[in-house]
């Protein structure tokens, strides 16, 4: 996984209002208002995983996961964050040293809180 890439997250499991494109691996805020998001990730065995939960490419909270002795790690974060309409939000590897481990162990989650 390369730096600042979007990470994905391809088991959708609730997407009302189509906000999340899981192709991009971003969620884009169908309208203004006060979100929520949560996203935690775990690593592949022995390596470090640096992450972060990013609005418009700015980074806004970092997830770190550090697996040794043949074990996985597993980081997380929760942002409460104000959104305008089409503001972007995505989980990215922020350092490249492994692979995420998929299988439902990792996710990312968001919900409109408030509308503005």
């Amino acid at each position: 996984m390369g730096v600042n890439q979007n990470i994905l997250f391809g088991n959708v499991l609730t997407n009302e209002g189509g906000g999340y494109h899981p192709n991009l691996g971003v969620f884009i805020a169908p309208q203004s208002g006060v979100y929520v998001f949560s996203s935690s990730i775990m690593t592949s065995v022995n390596v470090e995983q640096y992450a972060a939960i990013a609005v418009n490419g700015n980074l806004v909270a970092q997830i770190y996961g550090h697996s040794d002795n043949g074990r996985h790690d597993q980081g997380s974060q929760t942002v409460v964050i104000k959104l305008n309409a089409g503001d972007e939000v995505a989980v990215q590897s922020t350092q490249s040293n492994g692979d995420v481990w998929g299988n439902q162990f990792s996710s990312f989650s968001g919900c409109l809180v408030w509308l503005q």
